[in-house]
């Protein structure tokens, strides 16, 4: 079992390299960076491999705090409803609601107590679909399991679950990838990868933008959105993460006179 999910990474990474690399070369946002070779594919790579270890931690304390006596979703009235609706119509609601969650999520993260986890991840200095890996593991159990939690305690179906999880892989690294497509007049309903970049970079007017994973709806409303039509970012990181996997685990564990910040101003308390 463990060396078919192996095998199957290593084909499904392949095949995104592939596939980025050829679109990055064909309609890249920032011409400068590597196409098929990033400076830091090791060490997002290296998270990767790491993330596979944990990835069963969410769904794992999901299903033993929804079932009795902690509680059962079956019985509550969202739940009972959810039940009766047609499996693509629980799609649809999981992406939203889930999306919704995560903008704040992500928000949280952003915040001073919380930043130095997030940190890792904008430590990035050449966004690229790799880059959507580099997480540190607090960052993505706290999310993970906050969020698989709401899913089964709303009464979300196993079969909604397992559709919904590629949907958000194949957002993730198309968002991170180094694309300089902004998806037009759809770029107030898709996030696009030229939108996620301007959440990644150092630019002060981007400071704090462009939380939304996939729907820009939240950042809209919420007063957060950020894409200026004429420009593209192109400078990306944060100050004082290390460049190593184990350097950058145990950084936000350690203490620090200046916290890391993605932008000049620092992150907001």
């Amino acid at each position: 079992m463990l060396v078919s999910q192996i095998l199957a990474a290593i084909l499904l990474l392949s095949a995104c390299h592939a596939l980025f690399g050829a679109l990055g070369r064909l309609f890249p946002c920032n011409p400068d960076q590597p196409v098929f070779v990033s400076r830091s594919i090791g060490l997002d790579l290296g998270y990767a491999a790491l993330g596979m270890l944990y990835a069963g931690a969410g769904p794992t304390i999901a299903a033993v705090l929804t079932q009795p006596p902690f509680g059962d979703p079956r019985t509550e009235p969202i739940g009972r409803w959810l039940a009766a609706t047609s499996l693509a119509a629980q799609v649809a609601i999981l992406l939203a609601a889930t999306d919704f969650c995560q903008y704040w999520l992500h928000r949280a993260f952003h915040r001073r107590r919380l930043w130095r986890f997030h940190a890792v991840h904008h430590s990035a200095t050449e966004v690229n679909w790799t880059t959507t890996f580099r997480a540190h593991p607090v960052n993505e159990l706290v999310a993970g399991a906050a969020l698989a939690v709401a899913a089964r305690l709303a009464g979300f179906s196993e079969t909604a679950l397992l559709l919904t999880a590629p949907v958000f892989f194949v957002s993730g690294v198309l968002t991170h990838a180094n694309l300089g497509w902004s998806f037009g007049p759809l770029r107030f309903v898709l996030a696009s990868p030229v939108f996620h970049r301007w959440h990644h970079s150092v630019g002060p007017d981007a400071r704090d933008r462009n939380f939304a994973p996939m729907f820009p709806v939240w950042d809209l409303m919420f007063g957060t959105f950020h894409m200026p039509p004429a420009r593209r970012p192109d400078r990306f990181g944060a100050e004082g993460v290390p460049g190593d996997l184990i350097g950058q685990l145990l950084y936000p564990l350690r203490r620090a006179a200046v916290p890391a910040t993605p932008r000049a101003q620092g992150p907001r308390n």
